[in-house]
């Protein structure tokens, strides 16, 4: 029993984050292990008492100690922790394979909340429950449940609703705007903040605006479902994500990832994901962000020739910045990029200065913003 045991420490020790981009070596290792320990419980020890030698010069050591009928007894007991051993032994294996994590069997106290937490969504009136998934924790669970997409804790709830048919795809932007969200009761479900609504999908994600200085952990996907036939109601599905924030584990310095969260975003852009890496004599961190449908070209130039890279609302200033050129780009002269230098003209000799930074700011056509820092000089 001892070592079909050992193989939950051989899947725990695949959970280092070491393995999270290399999932192939513990999954060999401890398919190696448990070959070679399975064929030791079956082939060394033999399958005894079993059906296969009908019950036939099976268990004579025992036999010869005690009675027949106890001997007989003992030969059963020794099959029964057989395959008590082997399930041992195959349960960590396809933990293994799975990639199944702890907190997947053991649960986390943001998940067993999380029904809860989606009771508290203000939905409108007239609309009717029709069904309810969500994801599950526990042993039960783990054949059914979705794919995850890394090591953090995550699950959701999703509730289908019918709704009237006379409502519409620009009611529910209506609705996930609306002030219904949070309130001065205590009972709201707190502040939302709108990423976008693809009117071609006719859906929408919000972001849970968090507390002061925490990162984003909920999210809320809502999808608008029109009937084609009328034979059935319309539908909106409105399902809460949760995504508990972990620190990347970063291709840069941290120093190089601490002068970029000094960049002053303003309060209305949203990260959607971030792209890092060293280059020839440096390195560059480069952030997106989804902004609202009306910002412009302007806007962008209004934001790098702000007031708010010396003297922001909170926390440090990132510095004076100088905006060298802005220029259109692409095939299509669709997407605006401006190039930006980070300090003035006086600190350009300075020995002192450090590694010299630019900014590359550009506006895509989708409504992205990407702001990518460099910091050339470090190598």
């Amino acid at each position: 029993m001892v070592l079909p045991l050992f193989t939950f420490a051989l899947w725990a020790l695949g959970l280092l984050p070491i393995f999270d981009d290399l999932r192939w070596i513990p999954i060999v290792i401890v398919s190696l292990y448990a070959a070679v320990v399975f064929i030791g419980l079956f082939v060394r020890f033999g399958a005894w008492g079993t059906a296969r030698s009908f019950f036939r010069d099976v268990g004579e050591e025992y036999m010869e100690t005690f009675s027949p009928r106890v001997g007989y007894g003992l030969g059963w007991l020794r099959w029964f922790m057989q395959i008590v051993a082997a399930f041992i032994l195959i349960f960590p294996l396809l933990m293994t394979w799975g990639n199944t994590r702890w907190w997947q069997i053991s649960g986390t106290e943001a998940l067993d909340a999380l029904p809860a937490r989606a009771a508290q969504i203000p939905v409108p009136e007239g609309w009717e429950l029709e069904r309810t998934d969500a994801s599950q924790t526990g042993v039960p669970s783990l054949p059914f449940q979705e794919h995850v997409d890394g090591p953090a804790p995550q699950g959701y709830v999703e509730h289908t609703y019918n709704v009237p048919d006379s409502y519409t795809f620009d009611e529910l932007k209506d609705w996930l705007r609306g002030p219904r969200w949070e309130n001065e009761d205590g009972s709201a479900f707190g502040a939302i903040k709108l990423q976008r609504c693809r009117n071609e999908s006719t859906r929408c994600r919000a972001q849970v605006v968090p507390s002061s200085g925490d990162k984003p952990e909920y999210f809320i996907r809502a999808a608008y479902h029109e009937s084609r036939t009328g034979h059935v109601p319309n539908r909106v599905d409105v399902r809460l994500n949760y995504h508990k924030y972990e620190e990347p584990d970063w291709d840069v310095s941290q120093e190089t990832v601490d002068r970029a969260r000094m960049i002053p975003i303003p309060s209305d852009w949203t990260r959607s994901s971030v792209v890092e890496g060293t280059t020839s004599n440096g390195e560059k961190f480069t952030q997106f962000y989804r902004v609202p449908d009306s910002f412009s070209r302007e806007d962008l130039k209004g934001w790098l020739n702000g007031p708010m890279w010396t003297e922001p609302v909170s926390g440090e200033a990132f510095g004076q910045v100088e905006v060298d050129d802005c220029r259109e780009i692409g095939p299509d002269d669709d997407e605006y990029l401006c190039s930006v230098t980070v300090g003035d003209e006086s600190s350009a000799d300075d020995p002192d200065r450090g590694p010299i930074e630019t900014l590359t700011v550009s506006l895509d056509p989708d409504h992205t913003v990407q702001v990518g820092l460099s910091r050339n000089g470090l190598s």
